[in-house]
């Protein structure tokens, strides 16, 4: 399996990911790197640190708990991991030994690199040929669901702790399904039902903003909405 793909297809579970489940689902390779994002919260601060996992020691029911012991890293380099309170990191720039990191079992981490081999099977990566093993759509294609059932396949590409796709290959799919509406296109649903982009534009441009933010199924052409909005408006001068 391409080592990329499968990284993507575990960073895109976000908050979810320890380094016990990456630990799992990379086929127990080791080593590995991975920083965290606490609650999501993104800085260069949390940008520029990463720890490279050497051991994992998984516990509790289903082993979804435990312990990774690992160095850490700032810009690349060994560093104190308290930069204020050096004498009190959880690990210093001159350890040798890796050092049981904190958090580990906590979400918000996100892989960078696999260095090691795995020693099983790493998790399984849906291609758009593949057919599902879980769930209502079980016997069916990724492909099928793609244009079936979008919102499910949404919520299992982010939530579910078992299904893992290629991402790229399902985002190229999804977008031949969003239909592209121009200001001469009457939209066929709301309160403007049967207006034309451009209409509805004139009347209530907070409203196309508003669809923009909460549809999923068509973007809106605004770049041309604002160049025909131009020309009518030096036609009319």
């Amino acid at each position: 399996m391409e080592k990329d793909k499968l990284m993507k297809a575990i960073n895109s579970k976000g908050l979810s990911n320890s380094l016990i489940s990456i630990y799992y689902n990379i086929g127990r390779a080791l080593p590995f790197r991975a920083q965290r994002f606490p609650d999501g919260r993104d800085s260069k601060w949390y940008r520029s640190q990463f720890v490279e996992v050497y051991s994992v020691k998984p516990s509790g029911k289903g082993g979804k708990y435990g312990d990774a012991y690992g160095l850490y890293y700032r810009n690349g380099v060994r560093e104190d991991a308290w930069e204020n309170d050096p004498e009190h990191s959880w690990c210093k720039k001159g350890d040798t030994e890796p050092q049981s990191v904190p958090c580990a079992a906590c979400g918000s981490w996100v892989l960078l690199d696999i260095l090691g081999e795995p020693t099983c099977e790493p998790t399984k990566v849906y291609g758009l040929d593949d057919k599902l093993e879980f769930g209502k759509h079980k016997g069916k294609t990724l492909l099928e669901v793609i244009h079936s059932d979008w919102k499910w396949l949404k919520w299992a590409i982010s939530d579910s702790e078992h299904f893992f796709c290629d991402i790229d290959e399902v985002i190229r799919e999804r977008e031949k399904d969003i239909q592209v509406l121009n200001p001469s296109d009457k939209l066929n649903f709301g309160k403007y039902k049967g207006k034309t982009i451009q209409e509805v534009f004139t009347k209530d441009p907070n409203y196309l903003l508003w669809l923009r933010e909460n549809s999923e199924d068509f973007v809106i052409n605004f770049s041309e909405l604002y160049v025909t909005t131009r020309e009518t408006k030096e036609t009319d001068a």
